[in-house]
């Protein structure tokens, strides 16, 4: 059996634990960034093409990553003859305010207050995010009194949120149809560009994403995550049958308590920040992306291949 992706966002990781179970990768690789994916050990068969496109014709099983919808289109996936790991309609859930809002209130899980222009205070704090996964480009945190003029700048659908001043926590999960059993893999923070403020206020920093760390939560923290992300995958069964297959993470902000601020409906680029929670399932080091090639071969071995692909 071989893996497929494209060269970016976790295709590293999704490779490695590929190559840890046994599977032979296939990597499909923009001219520009060959040198450094083909110096690695990963890559069974590297595709080098400026149409990374040509993946949804692929004969193996693809693993799609946060740069598919970007690169390829919803629609383009949706259609496609290749077969996906987990449920590709799960994907455009992720890309909304709307349908992100509707999974999240179905499963129960309290949200950031969006909030009106109309009714944004000059003195207060408010996060701006831009919808879909962007990886942080574009959004900006400002002060009542300077939304309207930035506003004016902001390329695409916005949603204006009270700005929470705590720690921001990305959740990684992992729901097997095989086990039968949900997994939570690990929690990330975000690097991001703006931070840099702290350090040189001179300029607004752009808010873009430049890294992840790993976070060990309190202990006392972890099953009220874990009940929400079963509550999720309860929710995601009714809405968009046969619901969650896979790594999905939900995104919160937390100043004592948890409300959410989106989620990731595939592999998020955060469990990149290796964790040790997969211990808490298994006998070795388990990342989401080796997570993905163990229940391939489970299903392989049980013959319910048809059950984690669509």
């Amino acid at each position: 059996m071989i893996v497929s992706t494209i060269a970016s966002h976790s295709s590293l990781q999704i490779l490695l634990g590929a190559k840890d179970e046994g599977l032979k990768t296939r990597l499909y690789v923009k001219p520009e960034k060959k040198a450094f994916y083909a110096s690695t050990r990963l890559v069974d068969e590297l595709i080098v093409t400026e149409n990374v496109g040509t993946i949804l014709d692929d004969g193996g099983i693809v693993i799609p990553h946060g740069s598919f919808v970007a690169y390829l289109g919803l629609g383009e996936i949706e259609r496609a003859k290749a077969r996906f790991f987990g449920n590709r309609r799960f994907l455009r859930w992720e890309t909304s305010f709307e349908l992100q809002d509707r999974a999240l209130d179905k499963a129960g899980i309290p949200r950031v207050e969006a909030v009106g222009e109309e009714d944004i205070r000059p003195d207060e704090l408010y996060f701006v995010r831009l919808e879909g996964p962007r990886g942080g480009s574009g959004h900006f945190i400002a002060r009542g009194e300077e939304i309207e003029g930035r506003l004016e700048r902001t390329g695409g659908n916005y949603r204006v949120e009270r700005f929470i001043p705590g720690v921001y926590l990305y959740v990684h999960f992992f729901y097997s149809p095989i086990l039968g059993r949900l997994e939570l893999l690990g929690v990330d923070g975000r690097v991001v560009v703006a931070d840099g403020n702290a350090r040189w206020p001179v300029r607004p920093l752009p808010y873009t994403i430049a890294g992840n760390v790993g976070v060990a939560l309190r202990e006392s923290l972890l099953p009220e995550l874990y009940d929400y992300g079963l509550a999720f995958v309860e929710a995601m069964r009714k809405l968009e049958p046969p619901g969650v297959i896979g790594p999905f993470a939900l995104h919160f902000a937390y100043d004592g308590e948890f409300r959410a601020i989106g989620f990731a409906s595939r592999i998020d680029g955060g469990s990149n920040a290796l964790h040790w929670y997969g211990r808490l399932y298994w006998d070795e080091p388990m990342s989401a992306g080796r997570r993905i090639a163990r229940e391939i071969k489970l299903a392989l071995e049980e013959e319910r291949l048809g059950e984690v692909i669509t």
